[in-house]
């Protein structure tokens, strides 16, 4: 049987859907109140976590998304003189060229023109290969699922941007440092933050060209 070259194998580069979504996180926002933790479980219906939404001690354990998690924040620094402490928000990043969909041989993930990559249960087999790819660690799989485990990951609320509506997690947080739009718009915003403020940032937006661009920034 003959399989189809790969896109990750081949000369050509995406650049992503015109006008497609992003979501820019801005972590000298972030206060590491879990807010879009508490967003993203209501709206995934997930399952309550052992501990609450509002137990910031959490925050001293590095933490990676897992098959009932979505989305969780990680504290990198704590607050040290008249520096605050920094946080990281870590989900999917739903990557122009995704890691997932090129090891994919059943092509159960496609990144789609609204931004999100979508990931398809009914003709995945299970064999997690896009787990083991994903370079930002941000796919789980439903081990305690016997019948019918399926790779989970943050969609970028897609049923929700399909209907006008916010991700969850922007939806929720308090502050502003997740702020949903076209990607092209949010990547003026932040080289606009960075120009206005090159005490504060990097001069860098992350994401604008890491594996050939991502949704997140």
């Amino acid at each position: 049987a003959l399989g189809n070259t790969a896109r990750a194998a081949s000369n050509k580069h995406f650049d992503g859907y015109p006008n497609s979504n992003g979501v820019l996180f801005d972590n000298t926002r972030c206060i590491g109140c879990r807010k879009c933790e508490e967003g993203c479980n209501r709206v995934n219906e997930l399952p309550e976590p052992e501990r609450s939404f509002s137990d910031l001690s959490l925050l001293d354990t590095k933490r990676r998304t897992t098959a009932k998690s979505y989305t969780v924040v990680n504290r990198y620094a704590p607050a040290e003189g008249n520096h605050p402490p920094v946080y990281r928000k870590h989900q999917c990043m739903h990557c122009n060229e995704p890691c997932c969909a090129s090891v994919c041989f059943v092509k159960a993930f496609k990144k789609t023109p609204e931004g999100p990559v979508l990931y398809d249960p009914e003709v995945c087999v299970g064999c997690r290969y896009c787990v083991f790819a994903c370079p930002y660690y941000a796919l789980a799989y439903e081990y305690d699922d016997p019948a019918t485990p399926r790779v989970v990951r943050c969609t970028m609320c897609y049923p929700r941007i399909k209907k006008g509506l916010d991700p969850a997690c922007a939806e929720a947080c308090p502050t502003g440092a997740i702020q949903f739009g076209r990607r092209e718009e949010l990547l003026e915003v932040a080289r606009k933050r960075i120009y206005k403020y090159p005490g504060r940032y990097i001069n860098h937006v992350f994401g604008e060209d890491e594996w050939g661009g991502t949704s997140w920034l």
